[in-house]
């Protein structure tokens, strides 16, 4: 288990590490979302990326070191060494009655089940107050138990949980206020 988690703002000079962590996400989320490498050996829908370093450049990816204020790319830290990411947004990114969302919630799985991705999850939404939403996978049961018991602890138990859809496909989401300390 970790000593010390903290979660920093990652500014693009750091920007590489979430690139770099990024397709073990994708790899993470394939076993519910189906997902399969492209012909390249890349886990992206467009045939045409062939490498990780391009899939680096893709307009969603980079698109969080253009908009500060607005979209909130942090990283997590083990012991001071990369654990994974967090990816907030908030309007007009977030959808529609929501002030803030998280996008993307990753954490290597070496450190899963040591408190580390608890403790991350818990700073990143003490950060903004508000109508708040995160939403999984529809098939990612982990992760839906995950987040009704961090979001439970951070709002005493007050929280919707709504199942849906969104432009992306099914979801499963979880709404609920914030109150910044």
């Amino acid at each position: 288990m970790a000593n010390h988690v903290e979660v920093v703002a990652c500014d693009a000079a750091a920007a590489h590490i979430v690139r770099n962590l990024y397709p073990l996400y994708l790899h993470d989320l394939s076993e519910f979302s189906g997902e399969v490498p492209n012909r390249h050996g890349v886990l992206e829908p467009d045939s045409d990326v062939r490498t990780l370093a391009a899939q680096g450049e893709l307009p969603y990816q980079t698109i969080w070191w253009r908009k500060p204020g607005v979209l909130f790319p942090f990283l997590v830290l083990a012991d001071a060494a990369p654990a994974g990411f967090a990816l907030v947004a908030t309007g007009p990114h977030a959808p529609a009655g929501v002030g803030v969302c998280v996008q993307e919630f990753f954490i290597v799985r070496a450190h899963r089940g040591s408190g580390v991705a608890e403790r991350a999850a818990a700073d990143v939404l003490g950060r903004f107050g508000g109508r708040w939403e995160v939403s999984v996978l529809p098939r990612n049961e982990r992760a839906k138990r995950f987040w009704r018991r961090t979001i439970a602890r951070h709002t005493g138990g007050r929280f919707e949980e709504i199942a849906g859809d969104a432009a992306a496909g099914a979801l499963h989401a979880f709404q609920f206020e914030s109150v910044r300390p």
